[in-house]
């Protein structure tokens, strides 16, 4: 398996899961086309590697605890020691100390991996096994071995995690119902991002992925959750792919501010559910913000389909980086249109059209 073709989770991933567990919630314009793109098996596959690596970063077993993730390290270990043998930092430490070191390093790895997306998936789409390929980015010590992560190992390390959690829940529940719903109730925050999110997207991950699938009547979600798995499924891939959005619309856009404090947010568990859960409170270093979960979710959507669509210009070669940057910036303004209110509608609507005027003069000069 650690020898297979390695890819990217495809950018459809979460629009398959959405649209599989809400078909008459999610009527987006080609959500069963994009998932097309890769045949079912594929597909099936993508959306239970995005469903899982979702709940890793909520149960955020990769920084707490990485090793119970029973990591493939072997390799890398191996060439890190002899790296580490010859540089001057750590050429006078001991063999165990050499050790020790190392050891933390691929900890670090594998936290850092997971936490910028610095991974690939490989699978075999008959047996349905599959891996995480995590290929950190150091700045001493380089080495190309990468982390190899069995996706069962990611499964079992969730599953323990949560059961843990459940029993503290029971034990609760063991001296009354009152007491665990008045507990439920207090740290409602609490419960939903620690327990009842990652208990859902287990269940989803489960049922893409596990050796004995659930059956999509066990998943069982409510139609109230819809903003909430759309949130935490766009959470996890704006984190996957936030190194395209730093190239597209660069730091300093309230594009990537906006997804950079929701992702900075996240991964330091910097993040709290308010107003029974249907806001979220986020800080990252000197920035803070509430908004509903609807707004968040909306922001990742918007700033996703606007990423897309720069990506497929760019992929298909038809446009001049003159077009591309022109599309980026007013993307940009529609953006802060909604949610910024810098820019007027009508200022937006003739930029378009401005773009559009320049497009045909383009094509009629590449005709020349």
């Amino acid at each position: 398996m650690s020898n297979r073709m390695q890819e990217r989770i495809s950018t459809f991933a979460k629009d398959k899961a959405i649209f599989d567990f809400f078909p008459e919630i999610d009527i987006a314009d080609g959500t069963d086309e994009k998932a097309q793109e890769l045949n079912n098996r594929e597909a099936t596959l993508h959306a239970g590697a995005l469903c899982l690596y979702a709940t890793l970063l909520m149960t955020k077993l990769h920084e707490t605890d990485p090793m119970s993730l029973q990591p493939q390290i072997k390799e890398r270990r191996d060439s890190l020691k002899l790296l580490a043998k010859a540089d001057a930092k750590y050429c006078s430490k001991s063999e165990q100390e050499i050790n020790e070191i190392v050891d933390d390093m691929i900890k670090v790895d594998i936290r850092n991996s997971f936490a910028h997306g610095n991974f690939e998936i490989n699978y075999d789409i008959y047996t349905g096994k599959m891996n995480f390929v995590l290929h950190p980015l150091r700045r001493d010590l380089i080495t190309n071995e990468p982390i190899i992560i069995d996706k069962n190992s990611v499964l079992k390390a969730n599953q323990a995690f949560l059961a843990k959690k459940g029993e503290e829940y029971q034990f609760k529940m063991i001296f009354s119902e009152t007491m665990f719903n008045d507990a439920v109730s207090s740290g409602l925050s609490k419960t939903l991002k620690g327990f009842i999110l990652p208990i859902q997207m287990q269940k989803m991950a489960d049922y893409y992925l596990g050796k004995k699938p659930l059956m999509k009547s066990q998943v069982l979600i409510d139609e109230k959750m819809y903003y909430l798995i759309q949130y935490v499924l766009a959470s996890a891939k704006i984190t996957y792919e936030q190194q395209d959005y730093y190239d597209i619309f660069g730091k300093d856009s309230n594009v990537f501010g906006a997804i950079s404090l929701i992702r900075n947010s996240l991964a330091h568990d910097n993040m709290e559910f308010v107003n029974n859960a249907t806001g979220a409170s986020y800080v990252d270093k000197h920035v803070s913000k509430t908004e509903s979960i609807a707004e968040s979710a909306s922001k990742l959507l918007i700033a996703d389909s606007q990423k897309e669509i720069i990506k497929t210009m760019q992929k298909d070669g038809k446009h001049s980086e003159q077009a591309i940057d022109g599309l980026k910036d007013e993307l940009k303004k529609m953006f802060d249109f909604f949610f910024d209110g810098t820019y007027k509608f009508e200022d937006i609507a003739s930029a378009y059209v401005e773009i559009d005027e320049n497009s045909r003069e383009q094509k009629g000069q590449e005709r020349e």
